[in-house]
């Protein structure tokens, strides 16, 4: 995203955009403090409630001093998140008006720094720039004050997700709004995870088409993002998820492979496994564990490259090895045939040359 840069106004990319965004640039102060450059954004950032997002400069210049375009508000989205770029040259405050908004949001800046100050009554917190991670809930009140020279990417996620795969885990409904620590360290182990997996989101919207179109593929990325998400920051049902569930008995695990097994060309969530097996999510992973040494994502990982291989060995396959890996939710094709020759100790390709001679063979 910041392919060049003004060295001036460093945090506002210099002569190319953002790649994978829809962008609003914004050089008129009504337009950033009314929001008139929202429907510049579509399809991204639909949901009503985002209007009740509102910004106002802090920084003042003259209008000989002020810059043509002082801010660039950009959208993109995988799934049900939202993904929202923002860039400032001017210092100015993002404030959740009226009702406020259900999502969480889950913040990363990459230039100058944010103060953030949650319900009123909160703390404030100051100092959050490259090395210190924000999420929050977009509680009436909350606001975020940049300094000028500012760049953030920041996710919404719907409360609605993030309680569903909480009540997966926990094997249980959620009686509890989630209330996240609002601040967290980027070079902790867990949350470098969650960075690695918002980069290669960045990564994939970067595509004409994140994800190469596959459903199976998005929904799986953003079921392992919220799991993550949830494992990795601390907030107040963390003390109830550390503590170790049941353990999973053989039958559970029978169970979710046969469930895996049978969806494998369609997208499959954890907390659908485990419905299926009759287990939560945690006892779900505890059980892979222990009875097969690995986790359950690997596990549907690994089922989706044997149905490839065995649609390679059978000839049931249309077009390329690479249409055949998407039809598994494969995406990336050079990832997709390093793990199947790991898997199975030979290319895709030298799979599907051995299975027709063996066809031809029998003919």
């Amino acid at each position: 995203m910041q392919a060049g840069t003004d060295p001036n106004n460093p945090a506002l990319p210099h002569g190319e955009e953002p790649e994978g965004f829809r962008l609003a640039r914004i050089g008129d102060l009504q337009d950033l403090e009314g929001g008139v450059y929202w429907p510049r954004l579509q399809p991204h950032f639909l949901k009503p409630h985002f209007k009740l997002l509102r910004y106002k400069i802090q920084e003042r210049t003259g209008a000989d001093r002020t810059p043509k375009f002082f801010s660039v508000r950009g959208a993109s989205g995988v799934g049900d998140l939202d993904v929202a770029y923002v860039a400032d040259r001017l210092a100015a405050t993002l404030t959740v008006t009226g009702s406020g908004i259900p999502d969480y949001c889950l913040t990363a800046v990459s230039r100058g720094a944010l103060k953030f100050g949650g319900a009123p009554g909160a703390r404030t917190v100051p100092g959050i720039g490259r090395s210190v991670g924000l999420v929050y809930r977009g509680v009436p009140g909350t606001t975020l004050s940049a300094t000028g020279s500012h760049e953030r990417l920041s996710v919404w996620i719907p409360a609605t997700s993030l309680n569903q795969r909480l009540a997966a885990l926990l094997g249980g409904p959620v009686t509890k709004d989630i209330a996240f620590e609002p601040v967290f360290d980027w070079d902790a182990v867990p949350a470098q995870r969650l960075r690695r997996l918002m980069e290669l989101m960045v990564e994939e919207l970067r595509a004409p088409t994140p994800f190469a179109g596959s459903e199976l593929a998005s929904r799986s990325f953003i079921d392992l993002m919220l799991y993550t998400l949830l494992r990795a920051l601390p907030h107040n049902h963390s003390d109830h998820l550390a503590r170790a569930g049941s353990p999973a008995i053989p039958g559970i695990i029978r169970r979710a492979e046969a469930y895996i097994h049978a969806h494998v060309e369609e997208p499959i969530a954890l907390h659908e496994v485990a419905e299926a097996a009759g287990c939560s999510v945690r006892s779900l992973q505890l059980g892979f564990r222990r009875f097969r040494e690995t986790t359950p994502l690997a596990a549907i990982r690994f089922a989706r490259l044997v149905a490839v291989r065995d649609a390679l060995r059978t000839g049931d396959i249309a077009g390329t090895v690479t249409d055949l890996a998407l039809r598994f939710g494969f995406t990336n094709p050079s990832r997709f045939a390093l793990d199947y020759k790991a898997a199975f100790g030979e290319a895709p390709r030298d799979a599907l040359r051995r299975g027709s001679g063996h066809r031809r063979h029998r003919r």
